[in-house]
């Protein structure tokens, strides 16, 4: 379905729940890789599994007297409000950051500009802008990339009426020292990877770029995929799909055997 997508010059994008039972750091870091190598994906976005208030899952926690946290301000899915049974409480809010920088590491955005330079539909530079805004927003605004923007605004006077106002001097000293900082780290991190999409186009072999996730396969060769074989979902997907195949080959089966009666 996503090369088909690709095919089409659509860019491919889908989400990610970060904290479901059986998740542990190196499950979580290795099924990233695993999405990276085999899957013609350009963005990942990801999200903490969070019991929204009005959800099942919210409604059994709270019969269970379970911990979740009161502030409702913090039900967004990007910041995480209950434990979790195998990370602490540190360690899953580590591996979400991880999940980001690993999927938006520079090796990763560059196998993606690739990826898109070999198609004539494929606008890399589509990519690698929408790539780096999703990485620029978590690692120098701290929020996820869907409630980011290019410039931040910020108001001395936006307190809570229980917080004092801050001084005019250093309010104003310390927000143009952020904005001058941050412009600069856009600057750098912009430049850099420019350079590179700049360099891929004007590569001679730029065409002939291949890898796993854009290689056509039939059914046994994409369960042999390490997304089938090593991950959860990938495993119960294809347990899935034998069982409506062999429910398909009875159903069949009767209908011969009733035309033959």
């Amino acid at each position: 379905m996503l090369q088909e997508w690709r095919a089409h010059g659509a860019t491919t994008y889908a989400g990610y729940i970060l904290g479901f039972p059986s998740d542990t750091r190196e499950s979580i870091l290795r099924d990233i890789e695993i999405i990276k190598k085999e899957l013609p994906l350009d963005l990942l976005e990801f999200f903490y599994l969070t019991p929204l208030p009005g959800s099942e899952d919210h409604l059994n926690l709270y019969r269970k007297n379970i911990w979740m946290d009161e502030d409702l301000n913090k039900y967004d899915l990007n910041h995480r409000v209950a434990h979790h049974d195998k990370m602490s409480d540190e360690e899953w809010e580590n591996v979400y950051l991880e999940a980001w920088m690993t999927y938006y590491s520079p090796e990763h955005i560059e196998t993606v500009l690739r990826r898109a330079a070999t198609h004539p539909k494929g606008r890399p530079s589509n990519k690698l802008f929408l790539m780096l805004f999703f990485y620029l927003m978590v690692k120098l605004e701290g929020v996820h990339p869907l409630e980011g923007g290019f410039f931040r605004l910020k108001y001395r006077k936006d307190r809570r009426s229980s917080l004092p106002l801050e001084n005019p001097f250093a309010f104003y000293s310390k927000y143009f020292t952020e904005i001058i900082s941050k412009s600069l780290s856009y600057l750098k991190e912009g430049s850099r990877y420019y350079w590179l999409y700049y360099k891929l186009l004007k590569a001679p072999d730029r065409k002939s770029y291949t890898d796993t996730a854009l290689q056509k396969s039939s059914d046994e060769e994409e369960e042999g995929l390490r997304l089938y074989k090593d991950t959860a979902g990938g495993e119960a997907a294809v347990e899935k799909k034998k069982k409506a195949q062999a429910l398909r080959d009875r159903v069949a089966a009767k209908k011969v055997g009733a035309q033959y009666n």
